[in-house]
């Protein structure tokens, strides 16, 4: 891409914009370090997304946002506050803070990018169609987590206003994918448009908020629930191989090989909000012989809910085909009192008590 220079009378800060290709000036033009083509108002128009260079004794990039189409009168964002560069540990250089990106997610789930620059999609029952502006946050020496902070268009106020903050958080071992995406509440942050954004601090209350993370709701990722929903429609229908090759999908290797389930199975798929589908899932790791994995995610949701009968069953069994027998008649025991209290003593399956003794 050529060096593309926006030119301005600078009395007007950049309220009268022409765009040029190698223009000159008595003064520094910044230069476009980014150009972004987006459609953000929600209709047929579009957009054009500018990272530039600030001032040359200023430590920001700036964001401006214009039609692709119109004014210099219709610009619709320009700020130098959102975009804040910090001195490296390392060297005399800048970097960024925060980048730039424009993200298109389908109603009801939101896209989201790690620390390596893969994405994933979650669910988020609140999420809107069609393109949101996504500051992602980077910081050095830091490759287990990030946030994305989404931002969306509001045609009553014609701001750009913050919708969504998710932190997102990759394996510190293994095959360092990620394993978990929250939602901070937005009232951690405060209620901000794009345009009013200080990223210096915003960046410093993320940077707080970090060892809270496990307070905050875990998102569903959208590849795993259909997975799930997949694995559990083949058990309905008899068809064990094809169970075991799905269950396969929701394992994760490095080049030694399988990972220790204790390294990503409860962070990955522990939901505490959907006890009943962690369950599912441990039931059907269970079921193909992923015992290890099965006892993983079992005893986590035993653990915040003591009363969920069904999975000290599930529990016991998985224990059963690891051949522990002791820790296995200890949740066979458990899942009979459960039943017993409840009326259901006649319901039990034969090898409870065989394998309680």
């Amino acid at each position: 891409m050529p060096v593309v220079r926006l030119c301005a009378f600078r009395k007007l800060k950049f309220s009268t914009l022409l765009l040029v290709i190698g223009c000159s000036s008595a003064w520094a033009a910044p230069q476009v370090l980014k150009e972004i083509p987006a459609n953000l108002l929600g209709d047929a128009s579009r957009q054009k997304v500018f990272v530039l260079t600030g001032d040359a004794d200023e430590a920001y990039h700036r964001l401006l946002i214009s039609p692709e189409q119109g004014t210099s009168d219709d610009i619709l964002l320009d700020t130098s506050t959102a975009l804040p560069l910090i001195k490296s540990q390392y060297s005399s250089a800048m970097s960024d803070i925060f980048s730039v990106n424009i993200i298109n997610n389908p109603a009801g789930v939101l896209k989201v990018i790690d620390v390596q620059g893969e994405s994933v999609s979650v669910k988020q029952s609140s999420a809107e169609a069609g393109n949101a502006l996504v500051l992602i946050s980077s910081e050095e020496d830091n490759a287990v987590y990030n946030f994305n902070l989404v931002f969306r268009y509001n045609k009553s106020s014609r701001q750009f206003e913050l919708k969504n903050v998710l932190q997102v958080t990759n394996n510190e071992s293994c095959d360092h994918s990620i394993i978990s995406v929250r939602e901070v509440p937005l009232g951690l942050i405060g209620e901000m448009s794009l345009a009013s954004f200080d990223g210096r601090k915003v960046f410093e209350q993320l940077s707080d908020l970090h060892p809270k993370s496990a307070d905050y709701k875990k998102l569903m990722m959208a590849d795993v629930v259909e997975q799930l929903d997949k694995a559990l429609a083949l058990y309905r229908k008899g068809q064990a191989e094809a169970v075991s090759e799905v269950m396969g999908s929701f394992l994760m290797y490095d080049n030694a090989g399988q990972c220790d389930p204790e390294r990503y199975i409860t962070s990955k798929y522990d939901f505490p909000q959907l006890p009943g589908w962690s369950n599912d899932l441990g039931f059907l790791f269970g079921e193909t012989g992923y015992y290890e994995e099965s006892v993983e995610l079992l005893s986590a949701v035993i653990a915040r809910n003591p009363t969920r009968t069904v999975a000290y069953l599930n529990l016991a069994d998985s224990y059963w085909g690891l051949k522990n027998k002791a820790l296995a008649a200890q949740a066979y025991k458990q899942y009979a009192s459960l039943m017993t209290d409840g009326g259901k003593a006649s319901k039990m399956p034969a090898r409870v008590v065989e394998r309680s003794n």
